[in-house]
């Protein structure tokens, strides 16, 4: 310290020797880690599979292996057996991130990993306005952590909607969906419960300090164009609907980089390829609005948004080395295979053209 102060030099805290210290090592557990990622060939493979039972043979020779194995698999389909494996696979991804996290920057993993959390009480919640049983759900549920088990599974066992609010009692998200229940009351639409929890996250993650390095700021970004991709989403799904400006608006959030007024004009636009179009430029949307006119599906649109948004947060992240960026980075790419493995499960479950499945893949490797 006496040296650092006699020769003017920044102190250790502020060091790029610092850095290393503190993330070196987090950083290159985090690129070995990458390479366990599916690459080009893998993924080429699994959306060439002829049916699910393929699928599930091209994944029992990869790194999911473990997690397909389990006495809990035996009783269900296959699909659902791929389903808890990558949620299981996931969520050992989550908690070994973590392990090696350095301790002063788990608060912004942590932050991040809400996101996973909240998108379990949105599948329960889900599930109890549409009166399912938690078999039919609970594959879905990933092992976040940010919730306890016993509470989970208090909410997860609530006899109804109301009573699943209630448990999550003394949380952030049993405050917001507290308030969201009087407006679920009186039309009974569920919108209102997930945007106030899509709000709840955002709201977190793009107000978070620059911390000691800046490198929540990456986060930050990232965060607001996740937002941009619901936001949009939202609209055009509102206009395919048929609904009004006004309800349209209530599934959009405030945290985005896309203003709340091209949001508004957007929403009332007389149909989905003129709302699409105020997006068109800043997001690639030419070739997804022309498949929209030939298909009528709205699912190009949000896929191209989606790549772009990803696109957008991956060159963020990658760029980022010796910081919290660089692992959340990983953290994103993952997220991207997982989705893409449930995407192609659903697509040979359901029969879905190969095309129309190529334009939902997010490419990331």
């Amino acid at each position: 310290m006496t040296f650092a102060m006699s020769t003017g030099l920044p102190s250790l805290g502020s060091s790029l020797m610092a850095r290393v210290l503190k993330f070196g090592y987090a950083n290159s557990r985090v690129k070995a880690m990458k390479a366990s990622l599916l690459g080009e060939k893998e993924m080429k493979a699994l959306m060439d599979a002829k049916s699910v039972d393929e699928v599930f043979s091209i994944i029992e020779k990869t790194q999911y292996r473990p997690d397909l194995v389990g006495a809990a698999l035996r009783e269900k389909t296959v699909a659902d057996q791929i389903e808890l494996a990558l949620s299981r696979n996931f969520s050992g991804v989550m908690r070994k991130i973590l392990r090696i996290t350095p301790k002063e920057v788990r608060p912004v993993l942590l932050a991040m990993f809400e996101k996973y959390e909240i998108n379990n009480v949105k599948i329960i919640l889900l599930a109890k306005h549409l009166g399912q049983a938690k078999e039919q759900y609970s594959q879905y549920i990933t092992d976040v952590g940010v919730l306890s088990k016993g509470r989970l599974n208090k909410v997860i066992d609530a006899k109804g909607m109301k009573e699943a609010v209630i448990e999550l009692g003394g949380t952030d998200y049993g405050r917001v969906l507290g308030k969201a229940m009087k407006e679920y009351d009186k039309d009974k639409d569920a919108v209102h419960l997930l945007t106030a929890l899509d709000d709840c996250y955002y709201s977190k993650l793009v107000t978070m300090n620059a911390g000691a390095y800046g490198s929540e700021r990456v986060i930050t970004k990232m965060a607001r164009a996740q937002a941009d991709a619901k936001n949009i989403s939202g609209v055009l799904r509102a206009k395919k609907e048929g609904l009004s400006e006004g309800k349209a608006m209530k599934a959009v959030l405030g945290h985005g980089t896309v203003s709340i007024d091209k949001l508004r004009q957007a929403a009332a636009a007389k149909n989905v390829e003129e709302a699409a179009k105020h997006f068109e430029r800043n997001f690639s949307l030419g070739k997804a609005i022309e498949s929209y006119k030939k298909s009528g599906s709205i699912i190009p649109l949000e896929t191209a948004v989606e790549k772009a948004v990803a696109k957008k947060g991956l060159k963020l992240l990658r760029n980022s080395v010796l910081s919290v960026g660089a692992i959340a980075g990983f953290l994103s790419l993952k997220e991207e295979e997982v989705s893409n493995i449930r995407k192609i499960v659903r697509a040979k479950e359901f029969g879905i053209p190969a095309a129309e499945l190529q334009e939902m893949i997010v490419q990331v490797w």
